[in-house]
């Protein structure tokens, strides 16, 4: 990377002063053995046996792609405490990943469930994992343990909200309002390296909370209304073997947002659902 200007320097301090939070990052760890109540993505969810398990809007059991043990995790609020929080898609061959298209807010292809007390002891049940369905239907390729890090993170250039955040941080600093421009137009190309590299987190961005970075535009229909990134679960490859931890497509990532409102409440019934390529 070549020179950074003084005035890219200046914004991105001041983004990143507005912006910052916490959240928390999700490391997948193949040297951990999985547990069933534990933190990790594919296998067998938890599941006590007097609950009813998610099915898709054709009446078929769903696919669990991820879950975090809360307590275990130290999730603090607005996330849940305690329990655990699990995500699940359909593997109807008509949708792709559980979307029509590559969104879903009408909750057809997809599940949020939350169990507010662990049982010790759950049933084995006769229901869809990474290794029983077609790979084409699921992301998932493996099943592998998270651990979860609290971190402090600030807003990227590829959230839906930074471009007017940057521009009314320029008319700020020179007075001078630009309303016709994308943000990458304003600086030159060491600066525009600069707000990709140093704003927000690297890849693999598998994270609760914080802000989403996609491998293409914002995906969200309503920023005001879906305000809350609950997950966002990256392409990944094995460390080990270089194959396919998690695959969205060609190396893209899939996202659940949720109002915050909702989120408190434990209200899990109207996420919203996407997924891009990278």
């Amino acid at each position: 990377m070549g020179t950074v200007s003084e005035r890219a320097k200046r914004i991105a301090e001041e983004i990143e002063k507005r912006t910052a939070c916490e959240h928390y990052r999700l490391v997948l760890n193949e040297a951990c053995e999985p547990k069933i109540t534990g933190s990790k993505i594919g296998g067998r969810p938890y599941w006590p046996a007097d609950k009813d398990y998610p099915i898709d809007a054709r009446g078929k059991k769903m696919l669990m792609l991820m879950q975090v043990n809360c307590a275990e995790a130290g999730l603090k609020a607005p996330l849940p405490e305690e329990g655990i929080l699990q995500w699940f898609v359909s593997v109807d061959p008509e949708l792709m990943y559980g979307c029509r298209g590559n969104f879903d807010d009408n909750g057809n292809g997809i599940a949020i469930v939350y169990h507010e007390t662990i049982v010790d002891s759950v049933p084995l049940l006769d229901i869809p994992t990474h290794d029983r369905v077609d790979e084409m239907f699921t992301p998932v390729k493996r099943e592998v343990a998270i651990d979860v890090l609290a971190e402090q993170t600030a807003m990227g250039v590829s959230d839906g909200r930074f471009n007017g955040l940057f521009f009314d941080i320029v008319k700020e600093i020179t007075g001078v309002e630009h309303t016709d421009k994308m943000w990458y137009q304003y600086l030159d190309n060491d600066d525009c390296l600069y707000f990709e590299q140093n704003l927000g987190m690297k890849r693999p961005r598998h994270q609760m909370l914080g802000y989403p970075f996609y491998s293409q535009d914002e995906a969200r229909r309503d920023m005001e209304h879906y305000d809350t990134l609950l997950f966002q679960l990256d392409s990944q490859y094995s460390a080990i073997d270089r194959k396919d931890l998690v695959m969205w497509g060609d190396m893209g990532s899939g996202y659940i947002f949720i109002n915050h409102d909702d989120l408190a409440a434990r209200n899990f019934s109207h996420p919203y659902y996407c997924w891009d390529c990278g």
